[in-house]
Order: structure tokens, then C-alpha cells, then sequence
């Protein structure tokens, strides 16, 4: 063989490998756009319940946190996705609750009831 051939031979090692590296990272990132991109509907959408929750039992701010972390967490391993740090979960469902204060307050939460 010569020096040529192995030039190229080597250069197409190199190259394919890079290329399949570079494929798998485009994958891990389109993943990670779709979770962020979800997030923020779903975090809405379970504060939204955990507000409606709270109409009809006694919850606390930190309960009504929790129920809709729990929710976005489960519709999104319904959907085949893993977040293994729910800090990223909790950060929207605090974000989909600062943004949606006039709409909560809508409904009225029903008040601890003292022995």
C-alpha cells in the first residue's frame, strides 16, 4: 500500500467517526430542544390543575408546587422522556406560576380548616 492510500484510508477512519460523534450529539441536543420546548406548555398546564386542585381541598403554596411537578414529570415519562434533575422541572412550574398570577387568582383556594 502505498503512502497515498493509506492517507486516505486513515483521512475516511477519521472522518467517519467524526461524523457518527457529530450525529449522536445533533440527536442528545434535538432531544433536549423538544423536553425544553414541552416543558413550558406542560408546567402551565399543571399549575393551571393544581390551582383548580385547590378550589375544592386545602393545599399549600409548596403542596400545589410539588402536585404540579409531579404531573409535568409524568407526562413527560408518558412521552418516553427521562430528566434526571427535576431542578429544571421545578424552575418551570415556578416560572408557569409568576406568569400566570391574574389567572389564578380566578380561583379561590379553599382556606386550612382549623381544629
Amino acid at each position: 500500500m502505498n503512502t497515498n492510500e493509506l492517507i486516505v484510508t486513515l483521512l475516511a477512519t477519521i472522518l467517519t467517526a467524526v461524523i457518527s460523534y457529530c450525529g449522536n450529539v445533533l440527536v442528545k441536543n434535538n432531544r433536549a430542544l423538544t423536553i425544553v420546548r414541552a416543558l413550558e406548555p406542560l408546567a402551565r398546564d399543571a399549575v393551571i390543575a393544581a390551582q383548580k386542585l385547590g378550589v375544592t381541598e386545602y393545599l399549600s403554596g409548596a403542596m400545589k408546587k410539588n402536585h404540579a411537578v409531579q404531573v409535568v414529570a409524568q407526562a413527560l415519562s408518558n412521552a418516553g422522556f427521562t430528566v434526571k434533575d427535576e431542578q429544571i422541572i421545578s424552575n418551570a412550574v415556578e416560572k408557569a406560576f409568576a406568569e400566570q398570577k391574574e389567572l389564578l387568582a380566578q380561583y379561590p383556594q379553599k382556606d386550612k380548616e382549623v381544629d
